[in-house]
């Protein structure tokens, strides 16, 4: 269980603090179970509902300084997300999403920036589906990463590259 100021990252948002646990005041809602209300560190005037115990990954604690920087050190390594079936790449781009796991936001920003590099190369502009998938993973990985290394979430794409190009 969390406990108000904590802070923990959302499947959807990315980082966010808990800034209250208490019930809702909803008409036609359970009055008794309690819900952890959080805001989103890049959205102050957001707020979300997750009912405290719901057993599923949608929150998680922030990884570690050490857990980020071997993130990103791995990222070379990492293998883009396969799609069989062009037809099934926003869905395979979207069980990676609420996943709720680094390394797989990780490998989705790498997949639709590389997929976004190579079609501008070509001289076409990136689809909407890979804007849009890896505007979102940016998103909640780097809020995190930022919180995590003291890095402007601005700056967090050329902090990985800097970081990844000095051990080639």
């Amino acid at each position: 269980m969390f406990n108000t100021g904590d802070y923990v990252v959302h499947r959807n948002d990315g980082l966010c603090q808990i800034t209250e646990i208490s019930t809702l005041n909803i008409p036609d809602c359970d009055h008794e179970k309690k819900y952890y209300f959080l805001t989103p560190t890049d959205s102050p005037n957001s707020r979300i509902y997750v009912a405290v115990g719901s057993g599923d990954a949608s929150l998680r604690t922030p990884i570690s300084e050490d857990e980020a920087l071997e993130l990103i050190d791995s990222f070379p390594s990492l293998d883009t997300l396969s799609v069989e079936n062009e037809k099934q790449r926003q869905n395979a781009y979207s069980k990676a999403l609420v996943q709720n796991d680094c390394e797989q936001l990780l490998r989705l920003i790498k997949t639709t920036a590389t997929r976004k590099a190579e079609r501008v190369r070509k001289g076409r502009t990136a689809t909407s589906v890979d804007e849009h998938f890896l505007k979102s993973a940016r998103r909640a990985l780097y809020s995190e990463l930022s919180y995590v290394l003291g890095v402007q979430e601005d700056s967090m794409t050329e902090f990985i590259q800097a970081r990844v190009t000095k051990y080639e």
